[in-house]
């Protein structure tokens, strides 16, 4: 137990205030003001568990900011030169005004702030200096070298601050266009390789929508009367868009699948409907894909049930020949090879 009574007195010394403008009196007052807050009930909104919250990091941020420039401190945490206490400020900054006041987790807007706030922070000791005679902080205008430095620690926090957003803007185009993937980043100086998607998994929801549409077109017209199927496929116009939708509604929702527009055509006087799924997905190229599968409609003859006529008489009843009738059959090939197309034609 005798070095954890010597652990327990050094954290003591460290935390014990020394006087009563400290940083440890700070830290004390932050640990106090989120004591008191947990402790805190009110009807919602809870105003007050929120002021009384947000005292708390505002007296954190401080105590931090006070004892990252302590000198011993300030030297253990300056790498080449470069001072990085008041990135840390920032990032506690970041957190409380993006997290703690909007009530979420740290949003990608916490990040994309945290250099330009940081670097003010970083900035703000160049324009106050300490009067000698009053022991107090007096306002003091830089001289030209600390405004040069000023200026391009600014302007670099700015360019990883863009850094940032175009980082998380590549993963929005990724959430919302799983298609880039399957693209080869690895010639760019800018973009960082994602997973790659290869092209089965690219063009799959593709294919899903015209094994879809070929099965509805399968329940749709197999075994109908053919004068129903032709005026079916005279009318195709507007049988497309109903065909589109009901395929829309099977399939599971995902931006993959928005991406993609199904149509079709007769290609042929034998009736080959001709099944397209259309994707004008962003890639580097600027095309997109298409993929089409072929259903052949062909009628067959369906023997008809005889007639009979009964007169009455003792004969055996007449018959009437048996009359044939046309039924639609559908036999769906496979899908054909994709192809690329410019985005005009999609």
């Amino acid at each position: 137990m005798l070095w954890v009574n010597q652990v327990f007195k050094q954290v003591r010394d460290r935390v014990k205030p020394p006087q009563w403008a400290s940083w440890q009196t700070l830290l004390f007052l932050s640990i106090f003001s989120v004591i008191v807050a947990a402790l805190t009930t009110s009807p919602p909104p809870q105003i007050a568990q929120r002021i009384i919250s947000s005292f708390g990091w505002v007296f954190l941020i401080l105590s931090v900011w006070w004892f990252v420039y302590e000198k011993p401190v300030k030297e253990k945490l300056t790498f080449f030169d470069l001072f990085i206490g008041p990135w840390i400020v920032g990032a506690l900054v970041c957190v409380y005004l993006f997290g703690t006041i909007e009530g979420n987790v740290p949003s990608q807007t916490a990040f994309i702030s945290w250099p330009p706030i940081s670097s003010l922070i970083w900035a703000s000791p160049k324009f106050v200096k300490s009067d000698p005679s009053t022991k107090s902080p007096v306002y003091t205008n830089p001289t030209k070298p600390k405004r040069q430095d000023i200026i391009l620690v600014l302007l670099a926090n700015l360019v990883i601050s863009c850094w940032f957003q175009f980082y998380f803007q590549t993963q929005d185009w990724l959430a919302a266009n799983p298609g880039l993937r399957a693209e080869d980043f690895s010639r760019s100086s800018f973009v960082w390789q994602p997973q790659r998607y290869d092209r089965a998994t690219v063009l799959s929801r593709g294919a899903d929508i015209l094994n879809l549409a070929a099965q509805n077109v399968r329940t749709e017209l197999e075994g109908k009367p053919w004068g129903q199927v032709e005026r079916w496929l005279t009318q195709l116009d507007q049988q497309v868009p109903r065909l589109r939708q009901q395929v829309r509604d099977e399939l599971p929702r995902s931006p993959e699948t928005d991406l993609w527009e199904l149509n079709a055509q007769v290609t042929s006087a034998a009736y080959d409907l001709q099944l397209q799924a259309l994707s004008n997905r962003p890639n580097s190229r600027r095309e997109g894909y298409e993929l089409t599968r072929t259903c052949r409609i062909t009628q067959v003859g369906k023997p008809g049930s005889t007639q009979e006529f009964n007169f009455n008489e003792s004969a055996p009843p007449a018959t009437a020949p048996a009359r044939q009738q046309f039924v639609a059959t559908v036999q769906c090939g496979s899908i054909d090879a994709p192809r690329q197309i410019e985005p005009s034609r999609s």
